[in-house]
């Protein structure tokens, strides 16, 4: 889709988590080597711990998923806290025609791939049981409804009763597959079961990092006083000391499978609907298997410490971020505020952010838009390679400009919102195979609070703009009224007051017999002849000329760098373009208006009020001798 090759989307949410990030080093590999580009289309979700308005908005995200263009979709849903949006991309795969592959919640509607995380927990508990002899064991489960925490529950259960225990151990803890619960879990454990465990099992590693660091800080030492394991093999659990007992994941496998069925489904080979990887357990320091060597321990600590002052330096630019992007006033500064301090989100070639366009040719930062649109326009474009051409706004349907790379891409997808405002989406890609860090999230959120500022600050300028051209515009002809026509009078005459060899014309127009108008045909004819009057002196109004309707049928016109040449070409033109309208109208009225002009050198004009006065001397006099033997009005 990008540049003509095979193209795979995978969707999932939160793409900085540790497994996600390897998951999308898996992917790029096996997607790669085999010649299809990849776009992650990244669920940013919850933020924070609870913060869920993001979230809630992100249903948008689904609409623009350019599913047609895709030829394959893997979709792990696992992690798509908002329920409506997961059934929403279930609904949308359900009606296109290439392989979908899911690899979180099961759904048979669609392929899944799955490890075998229950038989590790089954062989975790056969672990603790026949290697270290215990029979007092604790289960901290996640989310009660969630369905890992459903199966893997059951498999604790399961394996305690074939060993003869109670199938809850000695109790059963709810945590939220997080590190929010780690102190409450210990404190339950350890004070408030009736038996005190031996050995903590549970359902994933987040969980078992919060629960050992809680036991130490409450002075119960891990292993030495209980063990604990975890689930998932993630990175944080490998990296903490004690290194935690899991249930280990290997994502290549992952992604080779899902490239398998791809393969096997495009070519017309039958595949299995539902495949089960094998998971392998490691005994590590957390339950009393191995012993942490000095030299790991420092290896932890030291990578701890670079790790911890590199991110320092990235806190100190997204604080400068912060700062400059409180400031913007354009899409612009946005670009060279990321250009100037995205170097904390890792190493990108590209940087794009496609802003939705309204019928009227708005971007979505300059009039409020709360679903995409079908045109989009690069707001943001950082292309570090060269090798895409910065288009003009064009359809959404086509979502990504044409590539020359030679080579498979990967590009990351994330939607740009707030609240309802629907901003566009963005798209980076990485230098090499490793994704951004946590802090793109950060800029993704602080990009969409500061579209949401530019969308208010173009709001407040038009309602500013409105206010001044409301005081200093008539709203019947659209012309300046009289406090209009003096300032800008005022400012034009100053400026040429500089130049005493110059020339300053004054026109002076009052509609002939308004009155009889109104009182025959009405006044919203009268108020159509006005403005049609006004119409045909701004027609004439060919040299950077001051209009202005300045009573209610009468108008004034300023002419810098008039002569008397000039000022009788314009009463021609007038005469004319009136006439013109009296043999085309089919009015049963004729539209009239005198005319009377004065002109004089800059030098000699001590007021504009003069130069004025004496146009409308001179009009009145052409009314006099146009109607010396009629009453008008």
């Amino acid at each position: 889709m990008i540049n003509g090759r095979k193209t795979i989307g995978l969707i999932l949410c939160g793409v900085t988590g540790n497994y996600q990030k390897d998951l999308c080093r898996s992917m790029i590999h096996s997607a790669g080597n085999r010649g299809y580009d990849l776009l992650v289309f990244n669920i940013i979700g919850t933020i924070g711990r609870d913060y869920k308005g993001y979230a809630d908005h992100e249903n948008n995200f689904a609409e623009i998923i350019p599913f047609d263009k895709l030829d394959a979709v893997i979709f792990d849903n696992s992690n798509v806290v908002v329920r409506e949006f997961r059934e929403l991309l279930y609904e949308k795969l359900s009606r296109i025609s290439c392989p979908v592959i899911l690899i979180g919640f099961p759904n048979e509607d669609f392929y899944e791939v799955h490890f075998d995380n229950l038989n590790g927990i089954a062989e975790m508990v056969d672990h603790f049981v026949e290697h270290h002899g215990f029979t007092k064991i604790g289960y901290m489960s996640g989310i009660k409804d969630h369905v890992d925490s459903v199966q893997r529950l059951e498999m604790f259960r399961n394996t305690m009763k074939k060993h003869g225990l109670n199938e809850d151990g000695v109790g059963i803890f709810h945590g939220d597959f997080w590190y929010n619960y780690g102190e409450e879990a210990a404190d339950y454990f350890w004070n408030k079961c009736g038996e005190r465990p031996q050995a903590v099992i549970c359902a994933n590693d987040y969980m078992a990092v919060s629960l050992c660091d809680a036991f130490e800080n409450m002075g119960v030492k891990v292993p030495e006083m209980i063990s604990v394991s975890g689930c998932d093999g993630v990175y944080e659990a490998k990296m903490h000391c004690p290194g935690i007992t899991t249930v280990d994941k290997d994502n290549s496998l992952m992604s080779e499978k899902c490239l398998e069925i791809i393969e096997d489904l495009r070519n017309g080979r039958p595949h299995e609907r539902v495949s089960i990887l094998p998971t392998t357990n490691r005994y590590l320091t957390s339950c009393g298997c191995v012993s942490p060597a000095d030299d790991d321990v420092r290896r932890k600590a030291n990578e701890s410490f670079a790790n911890t002052l590199e991110y320092l330096y990235y806190i100190y630019d997204t604080e400068s971020a912060m700062l400059e992007m409180n400031k913007i006033d354009s899409a612009e500064e946005i670009e060279d505020t990321f250009a100037k301090y995205g170097v904390n989100i890792g190493l990108y070639d590209r940087f794009f952010v496609f802003a939705y366009v309204d019928d009227n040719d708005k971007k979505s930062y300059e009039q409020s838009i709360t679903a995409p649109t079908k045109m989009v326009y690069p707001a943001l474009w950082i292309d570090k390679i060269g090798t895409t051409v910065r288009p003009e706004k064009f359809d959404v349907s086509t979502f990504l400009p044409a590539d020359t790379s030679s080579e498979p891409l990967c590009c990351y997808i994330s939607h740009i919102h707030f609240g309802e405002h629907c901003f566009g989406y963005s798209v980076i890609q990485m230098h090499g195979d490793e994704p951004f860090n946590e802090f793109y999230k950060i800029w993704m959120v602080n990009i969409a609070v500061s579209f949401e500022t530019l969308l208010h600050k173009n709001s407040i300028r038009a309602l500013v703009s409105d206010l001044e051209k409301e005081s200093t515009h008539d709203r019947l002809t659209g012309l300046l009224n009289r406090r209009g026509f003096e300032q800008r009078s005022d400012i034009a005459f100053r400026e040429i007051c500089n130049y005493p060899e110059r020339s300053l014309g004054a026109i002076m127009i009052d509609m002939d017999r308004l009155k009889n108008i109104n009182d025959i045909y009405g006044h919203a004819e009268g108020d159509f002849a006005i403005r049609k009057l006004a119409e045909l002196i701004l027609s004439c109004c060919e040299n950077g000329e001051i209009a202005g309707r300045t009573g209610g049928d009468e108008f004034y016109v300023l002419a810098p760098d008039y002569d008397q040449e000039k000022a009788e070409r314009f009463a021609d033109k007038l005469e004319k373009v009136l006439a013109e309208f009296n043999a085309s109208s089919g009015k049963e009225y004729t539209l009239n208006a005198s005319c009377g002009y004065f002109v004089k050198k800059v030098a000699d004009i001590e007021r504009l009020e003069d130069l004025l006065k004496k146009s409308d001397e001179k009009m009145y006099s052409a009314k006099r001798k146009k109607y010396s033997d009629i009453r008008y009005n």
